[in-house]
């Protein structure tokens, strides 16, 4: 039974050494190189994934099928340094994401679709010749830059919490996801994104940004921005806006037939105009600057909040579904005005006097 044993073991050994002969040379390297490199908590990179032996191919997260690796799953194991998967054929997925990783390079890799490599150190990403790419997820990172031209192919892209001044995704036509919240943004350009349906770029310092022909465009958030005004039209996709603490003065919203909530308290908006927008359901003004605003005959409205703006006229009337109004802080009106709107259940605020 023992010699039994020993000769399997022989075997296993020689079917591993086999294995490691048929993985490609340049793949077996690129990993060898990356597992010496020190670790974040001390150690190499091969002992911070536990492995055993010497065989990159046979490392913990590594799959490999017909000689060639398809898939790297390195989540969370405090991984430092830098990376090279260039010329990696057959890899598909990298998951990196929640390590101390410097410098990422990916090029030349035509079946490569899915990376995540959020939650890292990374300042700098170099991505060429990924033509199936996807899907990349590099938010919480240090990139001041990146180049992403030869990415036809992208669909979700997250670059959130990063040190980024300017984005041109312009040439992303199949792009359906951006994420650019939290970066230092003067400049975003999405206007080829035909596909785009969310846009988040909140807290960065966009002081204007265009929206045209982007009839596929659900969500938007700019909230936290410096921009002044905003006209929003033509945008039948659109179904919510967020764009709450900026510096806006105006905002229009006008053919927009999908949209249902608007969010935009703390600004220092006069001016407010809705027109064909038949589906606006909730509205948020409070903290800005309004002395006028009419949002009469809007048949879907349901919740209003224009608190604490300066408003000496409100009109509502024929809003037939408007239930909740928050008017409070607006010491100077002396015209509100509500009628036919039958559903109306509450009102916060001193309204008594001024209610028709």
């Amino acid at each position: 039974m023992k010699k039994f044993v020993s000769v399997l073991a022989i075997a296993l050994t020689f079917s591993g050494v086999a294995m490691a002969q048929n993985i490609s040379k340049n793949e077996v390297k690129s990993l060898q190189s990356f597992l010496n490199q020190p670790a974040a908590k001390g150690g190499n990179n091969a002992e911070a994934l536990k492995m055993i032996g010497s065989n990159p191919a046979a490392c913990p997260g590594v799959k490999v099928e017909n000689g060639h690796i398809v898939e790297i799953d390195w989540q969370g194991h405090e991984l430092a340094g830098d990376l090279n998967l260039s010329n990696f054929p057959d890899l598909k997925v990298v998951k990196l994401n929640n390590n101390k990783l410097t410098s990422l390079t990916l090029g030349n890799n035509p079946n490569l679709q899915v990376v995540n490599a959020g939650n890292n150190r990374l300042n700098n990403v170099a991505i060429s010749n990924c033509q199936g790419l996807q899907e990349l997820r590099l938010n919480r990172n240090a990139l001041s830059e990146i180049s992403l031209g030869s990415t036809p192919l992208l669909r979700v892209l997250n670059l959130a919490s990063n040190m980024m001044e300017t984005i041109d995704i312009s040439n992303l036509v199949r792009l359906k996801s951006l994420n650019v919240m939290n970066n230092r943004l003067q400049s975003l350009e999405v206007s080829m994104c035909q596909n785009l349906k969310n846009l988040y770029a909140g807290y960065n310092d966009l002081t204007a940004i265009t929206l045209d022909g982007l009839e596929g465009l659900e969500n938007l958030n700019l909230q936290s921005n410096k921009i002044s005004k905003l006209y929003l039209q033509n945008l039948p996709s659109l179904m919510t806006v967020f764009v709450s603490d900026n510096h806006m003065a105006q905002f229009a919203i006008n053919n927009c037939k999908a949209v249902s909530d608007i969010y935009a308290p703390y600004n220092d908006l006069t001016s407010f105009n809705v027109e064909n927008c038949p589906t606006l359901a909730f509205v948020n003004l409070a903290w800005n600057d309004l002395t006028y605003l009419s949002l009469t005959n809007q048949n879907f409205l349901q919740r209003l909040n224009v608190s604490n703006n300066q408003l000496i006229t409100l009109d509502v009337t024929f809003d037939s579904m408007l239930a909740y109004i928050n008017i409070a802080g607006n010491t100077n009106l002396t015209d509100f005005r509500t009628e036919g709107d039958i559903a109306l259940r509450q009102i916060n605020g001193i309204w008594a006097d001024t209610m028709e």
